[in-house]
């Protein structure tokens, strides 16, 4: 007899994980087609929240530092050290010897597009009120390879700095609504030249943007060059920045050591230099996806728990009459385990799938938040619009934590299993 028993139990052993345990347990999920279609409905719906949600925020973050680089910092910025410290107006550098010397710096094949500033601090005034800004003297076509804020001004509200108008300022429409003016009206701007004199200016607004950052629109106004250079007392070539644009982020961890190698009596900074709250942005926001998704599995995993140890003490009898018959206890196991297991999966991969669909679907015309919050995202520099979007990492990390909570969510039924006697189970009624 003991020789019998052992024979059986070695059998009995390799049904671990076979196809026909396997297809045992996924008969088993559809014997209660209502229990099984609500735990699936609640984690269809849980993974298709947390997906979208999770390319959500990667989207919002992405876009809110792209937005930043494009509109007021570039890839890097060079500036003398001392402006950096009070934004003098004498502490310039020369743009011809900046210019030969960035050209030289950098590697060939690599393109770059760089844009020389001006950059004044002064009362911006109008007949109803004034306001405190900082002037960006510019060259117009070098600042449009290195910033979108051109882009950003209506056809009904003018161009940026065309010569159809003389003296042009390009103001944000937070300003014009402060100033109470609008296109083609008369502004003055008022600042202390290098010997620490007061200029005065008469400007005309020839353009009005608004781009998504609420707090550089209410500070940054762009007039051209060389209408506001003669009133600064500069010397010919006297710039205050070098706004660099490179054709992808990556490449800004190649340049700026670069940079930074030959500038080393000049302050250069590249875009997670000029705000470090942006570069964390992007280091977080997939930790944060991994946490917030990590919840939502947490939160299903009791539900699953629940439907699957219900199932096992509907089916005391039946696992019983199993275990009667000469299944071992740990092919039991493993059947109460894969039927959790693919119960999670299934419902998982739809939920990621549709979540996958609906952020392609959102992709390119994005998600307007401001029906809601109007422009208070903006006026804290983030974006109102949010384009999701997701890479092949994030859906990887998502498959795994599915796979995670559907084996974490399947030992405690499958050890309840365990706990059932096969004589006392078949009592049972």
């Amino acid at each position: 007899m003991k020789m019998i028993e052992k024979t059986k139990n070695r059998k009995s052993s390799t049904l671990t994980f076979t196809p026909r345990i396997a297809h045992l347990a996924w008969k088993n999920i559809w014997r209660n087609k209502i229990r099984s279609g609500v735990i699936l409905g609640a984690i269809i719906i849980g993974l298709l929240s947390g997906t979208f949600l999770s390319a959500f925020m990667k989207g919002w973050v992405i876009g809110t530092v792209n937005d930043d680089i494009e509109t007021q910092y570039s890839h890097i910025q060079i500036h003398n050290k001392e402006f950096i410290a009070n934004y003098d107006i004498n502490a310039y550098f020369i743009r011809e010897e900046i210019e030969e010397k960035i050209n030289t710096s950098v590697i060939d094949d690599i393109h770059i597009q760089t844009a020389f500033r001006l950059s004044l601090t002064g009362m911006l005034a109008s007949p109803h009120n004034a306001l405190g800004v900082t002037a960006k003297g510019v060259w117009v076509e070098e600042e449009k390879q290195v910033t979108t804020v051109w882009k950003h001004i209506p056809e009904e509200e003018g161009t940026f700095l065309t010569d159809d108008v003389r003296n042009p300022i390009v103001i944000s429409q937070k300003i014009a609504d402060k100033l109470k003016v609008r296109l083609k009206s008369r502004i003055v701007f008022t600042f202390q030249d290098v010997h620490g004199e007061m200029q005065s200016m008469a400007f005309r607004v020839g353009g009005i943007y608004k781009t998504t950052n609420g707090m550089f629109d209410e500070a940054n106004v762009f007039v051209r060059h060389s209408d506001i250079f003669e009133y600064t007392g500069l010397p010919l070539q006297a710039v205050h920045e070098a706004a660099i644009m490179l054709a992808d982020i990556e490449i800004c961890s190649i340049i700026s050591p670069q940079l930074k190698s030959a500038f080393d009596d000049m302050s250069v900074q590249d875009w997670g230099d000029l705000n470090p709250m942006l570069a964390w942005y992007i280091e977080i926001v997939d930790f944060q996806t991994t946490i917030l998704l990590g919840i939502f599995l947490f939160a299903l995993s009791f539900g699953i728990i629940n439907t699957m140890l219900m199932a096992v003490l509907e089916r005391t009898r039946e696992l019983g009459m199993l275990g009667a018959i000469g299944m071992s206890k740990k092919n039991i196991f493993s059947m109460i385990m894969l039927e959790t297991i693919f119960l999670t999966l299934f419902g998982g991969i739809i939920g990621i799938i549709l979540g996958i669909v609906i952020t392609l679907s959102t992709m390119k015309i994005g998600v307007d938040l401001s029906f809601f919050m109007g422009d208070l995202f903006e006026d804290f520099g983030f974006s109102s619009m949010v384009y999701p979007m997701f890479n092949a990492i994030m859906i990887v990390r998502i498959v795994v934590l599915v796979m995670l909570a559907g084996i974490l969510s399947a030992i405690y039924p499958a050890k309840k299993a365990l706990k059932l006697k096969a004589l006392e189970a078949m009592r049972q009624e």
